[in-house]
């Protein structure tokens, strides 16, 4: 039914002249799946029927690029940091332009590469370039400074992902969770093997309440965040994810992990974040020091841990 519905829309866009072939494509699918498909539909649920639209309207007007239409509420805009990327940065836009973004923010920091000629000219993509480097924190802050959109998702530009799995996380945002999160967990290793960054994740989220979301941080892409969570906690927040993190968690924001992505693997190695105790691992340290002082400062010096009377200690010990 999606792939006969996606042939009809292909066939009146054609009757209606040349234009933009993915915005039209889009409009059909929203159009179709708000009148013909169930609410509330899951991730998993929506994309078979997406590609089962989207094919059929390539296999009807011939068109070859596999677009991927969303049946989103609101629009999107997607923001990507590079630094030094010219290698892969082609390939994570060509991804990115799958989607029914309304705008793709590539902000470049200290490229003394191709970069800059390597992000193609396209109506939805805005560069912003800095000579020096930045650091990705900083660049994704400016670029949600800059986007206008009410769901924004946030990638690297060193890692391609396909468009399917960041679906996954505007569609979370869309249905109304405030930060859609990479759940990671099925890739880490069991505790007594983990690092004491990945360590660090997991007790900022037991601290506050969410020991449910286990070691997932904002510190890891691909991730989304609503307009509100960005009103909530400032978008200067942004420079030190665990901060921005915890102070959602705090206000009561969603805050889930709605889908896997497998960036562990694809995280490429760069001289300061390889070997123990290295360069990033404690920026990162220190980031959830600063996080856990700016809950204290309003949540508390026990955050979401109950302070038991001296009856209730004695109750617990003697019960071991």
């Amino acid at each position: 039914m999606a792939a006969e519905a996606g042939a009809h829309a292909a066939f009146l866009d054609g009757a209606q002249g040349p234009s933009s072939t993915l915005k039209r494509m889009q409009q059909g699918f929203q159009d179709w799946y708000l009148e013909h498909a169930p609410a509330d539909l899951s991730y998993r649920e929506i994309l078979p029927i997406a590609l089962a639209f989207s094919k059929g309207y390539a296999d009807a007007s011939g068109v070859t690029d596999p677009w991927i239409p969303l049946p989103l509420k609101e629009g999107a805009s997607a923001i990507v940091t590079a630094s030094n990327e010219e290698k892969t940065l082609s390939a994570v836009l060509s991804e990115l332009r799958k989607l029914p973004f309304k705008e793709i923010i590539v902000v470049l920091n200290g490229c003394s590469d191709g970069s800059f000629t390597a992000v193609e000219r396209d109506p939805r993509v805005t560069k912003l370039n800095f000579p020096q480097r930045l650091g990705h924190d900083i660049g994704r802050a400016i670029g949600a400074a800059a986007a206008s959109e009410p769901i924004l998702l946030f990638t690297d530009g060193d890692m391609v992902l396909p468009a399917e799995d960041l679906a996954a996380f505007l569609i979370a945002v869309d249905q109304g969770m405030d930060i859609a999160l990479n759940d990671l967990s099925p890739y880490l290793p069991p505790f007594p093997q983990q690092d004491e960054v990945t360590r660090c994740k997991a007790f900022l989220n037991q601290a506050l309440g969410r020991p449910d979301l286990e070691a997932n941080s904002l510190t890891a892409v691909p991730h989304a965040v609503s307009r509100r969570a960005l009103q909530t906690v400032g978008t200067g927040a942004l420079i030190v994810p665990p901060k921005a993190q915890a102070l959602a968690l705090a206000r009561g924001l969603a805050v889930g992990a709605p889908h896997s992505v497998d960036v562990v693997r694809k995280n490429r190695i760069r001289s300061g974040n390889t070997g123990a105790g290295n360069g990033v691992a404690q920026m990162i340290i220190g980031d959830h020091i600063e996080a856990l002082d700016a809950v204290m400062q309003t949540e508390g010096v026990r955050l979401r841990y109950v302070t038991l009377s001296r009856s209730e200690l004695a109750k617990a010990r003697n019960a071991l």
